[in-house]
């Protein structure tokens, strides 16, 4: 089995690069291979973002035929019902602001025409991804996130965005994984485990380590499974 785990930063990822040990090749900072028994497991370290997602994730499912892709990092929570430092699965994402504004309204691209039914998986649903099942994943509640390119951190845009969007959390790279990959036909994954609210910003209230050793602790648990 080949699996493709992708992160936007090695920090989030860097208690499972600790458990799988020296790679068997690193072509650079971004990409390195690595044997697990009778699986290969390849790690893409894409950058921040939807650009760097959308530009080194395309290029290494050009390259590459997997089994599986898994998305793993942090996320803001949307939803205050959702514990910090619990993991999530991100069953359906969409572009935040992906659209314009008309005066005191915004349209979403669907709205606007300019995505057609010819354009899926980007639906006026959002992307929903071509399901992966195992057991450790399929128990994790599942949420519906949005993509942005400025995380919210002031009260005003706080407040437009509980107004307009049904997101439960957020993140920068989320639905650029999961186009890529319902497009390349991919079965993924995107596992976030919760390290803020979405408020103004105070990382005093942060949950950031107790977030990636959990997010961790699954990656390396699901990894023993299979």
């Amino acid at each position: 089995m080949k699996i493709l785990i992708v992160s936007a930063t090695a920090a989030e990822i860097a208690p499972l690069l600790s458990f799988l040990g020296e790679p068997n090749e690193q072509v650079d900072n971004k990409f390195c291979q690595y044997q697990l028994e009778q699986h290969e497991i390849h790690l893409l370290i894409t950058g921040v973002g939807m650009l760097f997602t959308a530009f080194f994730l395309g290029r290494q499912l050009a390259l590459n035929k997997y089994d599986y892709a898994i998305n793993a990092g942090v996320a803001g929570a949307i939803d205050r019902t959702l514990v910090l430092g619990a993991n999530v699965q991100v069953v359906n994402d969409e572009v935040y602001d992906f659209g314009a504004e008309d005066g005191q309204s915004f349209l979403t691209m669907n709205q606007l025409g300019l995505i057609t039914p010819q354009d899926e998986p980007y639906t006026a649903q959002g992307i929903c991804n071509k399901p992966a099942h195992w057991p450790l994943i399929d128990e994790l509640p599942k949420v519906h996130g949005h993509t942005v390119n400025r995380v919210h951190g002031n009260e005003e845009s706080i407040q437009k965005m509980y107004e307009r969007s049904k997101a439960q959390v957020e993140t920068m790279e989320g639905a650029a994984f999961m186009f890529a990959c319902v497009k390349m036909n991919v079965p993924c994954m995107q596992i976030r485990s919760i390290s803020n609210y979405v408020e103004v910003r105070n990382k005093s209230n942060w949950r950031m380590k107790e977030a990636i050793e959990n997010l961790n602790q699954l990656l390396i648990q699901f990894l023993k499974s299979i």
